[in-house]
């Protein structure tokens, strides 16, 4: 046999290891998995960028409208990780996911509907916030690494970046409008760059992945 069929003479199709197939479609799910959700990385670290400037820039005057705004972001942060972990589902730490964007949506509702809140309440309220979403984002970042996940690291860095804050916050309480709008600008700021990169990184990936599997189906004999 010289590649073509004895009776009829087509071409024969060589045949593919067994292994190369699986690698394939191994390769081919994680990088469509990658594709649909790298983007929310990215909307979430530009809308913690934004925040972050918004509060060392352009510093808010009262308190009320303070609590207003870290309201508003903590319930569109919330529901950006609701949309994230349905994007994912099946992914390890979805359950986890689906937490964090709760509590984060619990918590923005409960600043902006607390009665009379004062500064320092609000700056422990926001302290604890900041270090449900840090442990959340460890434990995801946890069961991403056992199960070779491979966006454990961006998840990791934040959650350890998040926790960090806000336990600093919780041992230094402070009680003045423009130290809180300091701490939190600085922690948004950071957050959101990490988040971005996280996210392009997530992308880079998944061109990757996509490419070697191409490139694996083509020379695969």
């Amino acid at each position: 046999m010289t590649g073509r069929d004895a009776v009829g003479g087509a071409a024969v199709r060589p045949l593919e290891h067994p292994e190369v197939r699986v690698a394939q479609d191994v390769q081919g799910r994680v990088a469509a998995v990658l594709r649909s959700v790298w983007w929310l990385p990215v909307l979430r670290g530009v809308l913690m960028i934004v925040l972050g400037l918004l509060l060392l820039v352009e510093p808010l005057g009262t308190l009320v409208a303070l609590v207003w705004v870290f309201g508003v972001f903590a319930v569109v942060d919330g529901a950006v990780v609701l949309l994230q972990a349905l994007l994912a589902r099946g992914r390890p730490g979805f359950g986890w996911l689906i937490a964090e964007g709760l509590v984060s949506i619990g918590f923005g509702a409960l600043i902006m509907l607390w009665p009379d809140v004062t500064a320092l309440v609000l700056f422990y309220l926001l302290a604890l916030w900041v270090l449900v979403l840090g442990v959340t984002a460890v434990i995801v970042a946890v069961t991403q690494y056992r199960a070779r996940d491979l966006a454990w690291s961006g998840t990791l860095v934040f959650g350890l970046i998040a926790f960090l804050f806000g336990l600093l916050l919780a041992i230094k309480p402070q009680g003045t409008v423009d130290v809180i709008l300091t701490v939190y600008g600085l922690f948004a700021f950071v957050a959101g760059v990490v988040m971005l990169v996280s996210g392009f990184a997530t992308r880079s990936l998944s061109r990757q992945l996509a490419a070697d599997g191409r490139a694996a189906g083509s020379t695969a004999v």
